[in-house]
């Protein structure tokens, strides 16, 4: 039986609820070695996110984002500024159609 696959894993109903989400944050980094950085520290902290490619409308000098449920803003933020990992950005983007709607959030 096919199963699908994210950077060489198993799908799981995360990954397929954070792949399919009208609605979800990112994170740009400055550096690709701090998405890399935050890859790290969010998987041994078990937080359900994805490294995708930073979309187009978002003009970033790193070409990856962490993207994850907008619930998590907040607690994700926090343990990445704990671990001196600097965020460039955060956003929420609504998807509209074949459009995204983007909106550039204040992080404390």
């Amino acid at each position: 039986m096919w199963e699908p696959l994210i950077q060489g894993k198993r799908v799981t109903s995360m990954d397929n609820q954070l792949l399919k989400a009208s609605q979800y944050c990112l994170f740009t980094f400055a550096t690709t070695s701090y998405a890399l950085k935050a890859e790290r520290v969010l998987k041994e902290v078990d937080a359900d996110f994805m490294v995708v490619p930073t979309l187009r409308e978002i003009s970033s000098s790193c070409g990856l984002s962490v993207k994850f449920l907008p619930d998590k803003l907040e607690q994700y933020a926090s343990e990445l500024k704990n671990r001196q990992v600097t965020i460039e950005s955060a956003y929420r983007v609504q998807r509209n159609g074949h459009r995204n709607t983007i909106e550039k959030l204040d992080l404390q």
